[in-house]
C-alpha cells in the first residue's frame, strides 16, 4: 500500500469517527424517547374520551368522571379498557378541561400535550 492510499485510508475512518460521534446523541434519544409517542397518544385519546363523556352527559369543567365513565369513550384494545403508559407509568384522570396526566411526569410529555390538543 501506498503512502497516499495509507493516508487517504486514516482520513477517511477519520471522518466516519466524526460523524459517529455527531450522530451518537441522536441514537441515544431516540432510543430512550421510543415510549414517549405512543404515551402521549394515549393522553390525547384519554382527553378526547373525558370530553366526549362531557358533552354526552352534560358535565361542566371541574367534573372528575371515572374510568368506568369513559372507558366507553376510549377506542383501543387495553387491559380492562384502560390506556396502559409504554414505559410503565400510570395514567390519573383530572377533572373535565384540565389535561389527563402520566405518573411519570415527564416535562416534556405534558409539554407536547399541552400543544397537541385542537
Amino acid at each position: 500500500m501506498t503512502k497516499r492510499a495509507r493516508i487517504s485510508v486514516i482520513v477517511f475512518a477519520g471522518v466516519l469517527l466524526v460523524i459517529c460521534v455527531a450522530l451518537l446523541p441522536a441514537f441515544i434519544k431516540a432510543r430512550s424517547t421510543s415510549a414517549f409517542i405512543p404515551c402521549v397518544a394515549n393522553l390525547i385519546a384519554i382527553d378526547r374520551a373525558e370530553t366526549q363523556w362531557a358533552v354526552d352527559k352534560g358535565k361542566t369543567n371541574g367534573t372528575v368522571p371515572t374510568w368506568d365513565d369513559i372507558r366507553p369513550y376510549l377506542q383501543g384494545h387495553w387491559t380492562n379498557g384502560v390506556p396502559i403508559c409504554p414505559d410503565g407509568g400510570t395514567y390519573t384522570l383530572e377533572p373535565v378541561g384540565e389535561s389527563p396526566r402520566c405518573s411519570l411526569g415527564d416535562k416534556d410529555k405534558k409539554e407536547y400535550f399541552r400543544h397537541s390538543i385542537p
